[in-house]
C-alpha cells in the first residue's frame, strides 16, 4: 500500500482495500494465521489470499515464520495501516461535512444547562462531562441541544476544539495456564506488589486462573468479559488498567491495543509482567 493516500481515491482501489482488510485479519490472528480463516473474513477465495500473501511479503508488509501458518506484520505494515486509517477517517469526515450531518456528542452535565448554552467539555474517569466555559481543563466546547439537570446526559453540537485527555497505561500480568499449575504457580506477593505500585483505576481479568488469583488477594475485577476491547478503550480514555491474562491471550491483548492506537491516533503504553514462580 502507498505511504500516503488522497481521500478521493481511498475507496476506489479495490485491491488496496483488500490488502488493508487482509493485514487487519493477520494482525488479529497472528502468529498462527490460517489462509482459509482470512479468506472467510474478507470474502475472497483461499487462492486469492495466497496471492495477496505473496505480494504483501514481497512488499515488505508481511513476514513468514519458520513454522507453517506462522505470519506476522512488519513495522512497515503497521505504518501503512495507520496511514490508511487516517485517510479513511478523513474521507468519512469530509463526507459528513458535505452532507451536513450534525453530530451530537453526549456528555454528563455538571450543572443545570439551558438549550443553546455553550459548555466546556472535559474527560473525567473516562467519561465526557459538560462543564462551565471557564473550566481550567476545557479546551473543547459545544452548544447544548437540550436543557439538562446536573448529573443528566446532554447532547452537545457545534463542536470546537479538542478534548484534553492524557492516555492511560496498561499493566498486563501474564499468568500460567491450568496446565502450568494455574494459580498455585503464581507469585502472589509479586502480583500484589505490582498492583500496589501501579495503583490502577480499573482491574480486568480473563479466565478462571485470573479469578482465582484475585480471590486469593482479596481483589475484585471491574470487567471480565470482552476485556481486550474494554481494556484498550479504557486506556484510550485516560484510565490505568491492571489486567490478568493467561498465556497466549497476552498477544491478543497487545494486538487490540495496537489496533486502538492506529484507529484513534492514540499512544497507549503497555507493559507485560510475568508472575509465574520459576523453580
Amino acid at each position: 500500500m502507498p505511504h500516503q493516500k488522497t481521500t478521493r481515491n481511498v475507496l476506489r482501489e479495490k485491491g488496496e482495500s483488500t490488502e488493508f482488510q487482509i493485514l487487519l485479519e493477520v494482525m488479529r490472528k497472528q502468529p498462527h494465521v490460517k489462509q482459509k480463516d482470512v479468506a472467510d473474513a474478507v470474502g475472497i477465495t483461499v487462492q486469492a489470499v495466497s496471492k495477496y500473501f505473496k505480494k504483501l511479503t514481497r512488499d515488505g508488509l508481511l513476514e513468514a515464520g519458520s513454522e507453517k501458518a506462522d505470519y506476522r506484520l512488519t513495522p512497515k505494515a503497521y505504518e501503512s495501516l495507520r496511514d490508511y486509517l487516517k485517510s479513511l477517517d478523513g474521507y468519512v469526515s469530509r463526507i459528513k461535512s458535505d452532507l451536513k450531518i450534525e453530530r451530537l456528542l453526549p456528555a454528563l452535565a455538571t450543572k443545570p444547562i439551558k438549550t443553546g448554552e455553550t459548555m466546556g467539555i472535559v474527560m473525567k474517569e473516562g467519561v465526557l462531562h459538560a462543564v462551565a466555559m471557564n473550566h481550567p481543563d476545557a479546551e473543547a466546547f459545544g452548544t447544548a441541544a437540550t436543557d439538562a439537570k446536573s448529573g443528566e446526559d446532554v447532547g452537545l453540537k457545534n463542536l470546537q476544539g479538542k478534548v484534553k485527555s492524557k492516555q492511560g497505561k496498561i499493566l498486563v500480568v501474564r499468568l500460567p495456564s491450568i496446565k502450568e499449575g494455574g494459580s498455585r504457580t503464581v507469585d502472589l506477593a509479586k502480583v500484589k506488589r505490582l498492583y500496589e505500585e501501579f495503583r490502577p483505576d480499573r482491574v480486568g481479568v480473563m479466565g478462571v486462573v485470573g479469578r482465582a488469583v484475585l480471590n486469593k488477594l482479596g481483589l475484585k475485577a471491574d470487567f471480565d468479559f470482552g476485556i481486550t476491547r474494554a481494556t484498550a478503550l479504557a486506556a484510550e480514555r485516560g484510565i490505568n488498567v491492571f489486567v490478568l491474562v493467561v498465556g497466549r491471550m497476552v498477544s491478543r491483548m497487545i494486538e487490540e491495543v495496537d489496533l486502538t492506537n492506529m484507529k484513534h491516533g492514540s499512544n497507549i503504553v503497555y507493559e507485560v509482567k510475568d508472575v509465574r514462580i520459576i523453580e
